[in-house]
């Protein structure tokens, strides 16, 4: 898909835009310097298991390889909430739900609640990836803050709508996209979805894109 990947600039968004923006980070850091607190507190713990006996090195070699990995995750979370970056791509939904699952699973609002991200059946599309998975980001952390829905545990479905990919939270009358989840679909060509018992957001698939551009 090398060939789909273009220069866009970065776009513009509303102060309520980014106020929305900065309250996912801050609580995907809450989350993040809890965890980093953790793993200081268990490699302290390896660090006085490496004293023992030589038998234990494979035990100690297998507790800082599990440690090593939590750290790259909390790398990527870091890196997924961070700075955009610019331009377009062509990628798979798939991909985009799990960088979105590493930073909710930090996040104060979601990570006791638990989301679900269904795109196994969702084809490519071609945008800015960050805006993609930010948008999912912002659709997971509002349907958990929804207290009229029981223990407020979300469920995204992504999947192919004609020329639309539609990724959508069900079974919540009364709702909408917030301002983050709009603009950002409108930055990726797409449009916000509020819909009878469902709400988030269209953007073209990367099949209907070739074929407006005669590929």
């Amino acid at each position: 898909m090398a060939q789909d990947t273009q220069a866009h600039p970065i776009p513009e968004f509303s102060e309520a835009a980014l106020s929305e923006w900065v309250g996912h980070v801050e609580a995907a850091l809450a989350g993040i310097t809890h965890a980093l607190n953790n793993r200081a507190a268990a490699l302290s713990a390896i660090i006085e298991l490496s004293d023992e006996p030589a038998e234990d090195a494979a035990v100690i070699r297998s507790l800082l390889t599990a440690e090593l990995d939590r750290v790259q995750t909390l790398s990527q979370a870091v890196r997924l909430a961070g700075s955009p970056k610019s331009g377009v791509e062509a990628f798979s939904p798939a991909d985009a739900a799990r960088e979105a699952r590493t930073v909710l699973e930090f996040h104060a609002d979601v990570r006791d609640r638990g989301v679900t991200i269904d795109a196994v059946k969702a084809p490519p599309v071609r945008a800015a990836r960050w805006q993609f998975v930010r948008a999912l980001i912002a659709l997971a952390a509002g349907r958990s803050r929804d207290r009229g829905t029981g223990d407020g545990a979300a469920t995204i479905t992504i999947v192919e709508e004609g020329d639309w990919l539609l990724t959508r939270v069900d079974g919540a009358p009364g709702r909408g996209p917030t301002a983050l989840v709009m603009e950002l679909a409108r930055a990726m060509d797409g449009e916000p979805v509020t819909e009878s018992g469902c709400y988030g957001f269209r953007v073209p698939t990367l099949s209907a894109l070739r074929r407006r551009e005669g590929r």
